[in-house]
């Protein structure tokens, strides 16, 4: 017999009276092990104050009773959003929302500049592209030329004198 088996047979005795086989069984496992004696000793005189106990007459509604006791500790249990405290349930939608918009402008801006770094570099590619740039001592008179009247049509002279 091994420890496994002495314990099986001690739950089984809280139970039923042991057959004659299985005491022998378990005085040869106690006489291995006399620290076991004390408990099985003890466990022995609980079993049969218990048996001495009158039966009580049980209510026709035990059943009932129970199972909404145990109904109300599974509820009392059962997590709810209420018994999360106060910082979870106002801060945390509130910075997931905050978190949202902010990923949403870093991105946004991200995109844009990129836009315009894609157009500068389109402008540097078109500068790039032409082959001689004209000298910049034309622009020297350009305010004198921005300073002249502009006319409301062609002008014939000039035209006149291209011919």
């Amino acid at each position: 017999m091994n420890e496994f088996d002495y314990k099986t047979l001690l739950e089984k005795r809280w139970r039923d009276k042991l057959t004659a086989a299985e005491e022998a069984s378990v005085r040869a496992w106690l006489a291995q092990h006399p620290e076991s004696k004390m408990d099985w000793d003890l466990e022995t005189q609980l079993s049969e104050a218990l048996e001495r106990l009158p039966d009580v007459p049980v209510s026709n509604n035990f059943t009932a009773r129970v199972l909404q006791a145990v109904e109300r500790e599974a509820a009392a249990r059962k997590p709810s959003a209420y018994g999360m405290p106060w910082f979870v349930r106002v801060l945390l939608p509130r910075a997931a929302v905050a978190s949202a918009v902010l990923g949403a402008g870093i991105v946004t801006y991200h995109e844009h500049t990129s836009a315009k770094r894609a157009v500068l570099v389109q402008g540097v590619k078109v500068v790039a592209g032409v082959p001689s740039l004209p000298d910049p001592d034309i622009l020297q008179n350009f305010e004198v030329i921005r300073q002249l009247p502009a006319s409301i049509g062609p002008d014939t002279e000039l035209l006149t004198a291209m011919k």
